[in-house]
């Protein structure tokens, strides 16, 4: 019986099937989400999906905590610019991205704004998927526009509000993302 040789081709390929998956999850930025995402819900840490854009001060505090009664929320009377009473809760994703705290900020009952604090190595991405989902932002030629009078916070015009990320994190940032129900007066 005659010795069958490797066939170059099929090697090749089992090769690729073995090695790009791993290099892909611990070696790219989409890799390395998906498989802290993955890691977040096997930990069962809480993943919040909210389409910002339908955000509006409409809502009441109810209507946050009954759609999202899965999460732990910390209420509270508290003063602040944003209103009188605020609303927290520890979450693991937002909209598949990892995130630490989720605060809702009402005046009355309705809801005024809404922080959220993701992990810092997502910023980018997390900056990139609002751009994709919304556009660029209102204030793109201010914050390209170079030299120190450059606009640091990216801003959204929405239907019912307006959403801000920072362009750059310094150091002390948080990263995080707001929604106000309204714009701010100047």
């Amino acid at each position: 019986m005659a010795e069958k040789k490797p066939n170059l081709h099929k090697t090749l390929l089992i090769l690729v099937l073995v090695f790009i998956p791993p290099y892909w999850l611990l070696f790219t930025d989409e890799g390395g989400r998906v498989s802290d995402t993955a890691l977040l819900w096997l930990l069962g840490e809480d993943d919040m999906k909210l389409s910002v854009d339908d955000l509006s001060a409409r809502y009441s505090q109810d209507d946050i905590k009954t759609v999202y009664s899965d999460l732990d929320w910390q209420c509270g009377d508290k003063a602040s610019e944003f209103g009188d009473s605020v609303c927290a809760a520890r979450i693991g994703t937002f909209n598949g991205f990892p995130s630490r705290v989720v605060t809702f900020f009402f005046r009355g009952d309705s809801v005024t704004a809404m922080r959220l604090v993701y992990r810092e190595q997502y910023h980018e991405q997390v900056m990139g998927y609002y751009i994709g989902k919304l556009g660029q932002p209102a204030n793109v030629a201010e914050a390209l526009a170079a030299g120190p009078d450059a606009d640091d916070v990216l801003e959204w015009q929405l239907a019912d509000g307006l959403l801000l990320i920072k362009k750059v994190l310094a150091k002390t940032d948080d990263p995080s993302l707001l929604w106000l129900a309204k714009a701010p007066s100047s």
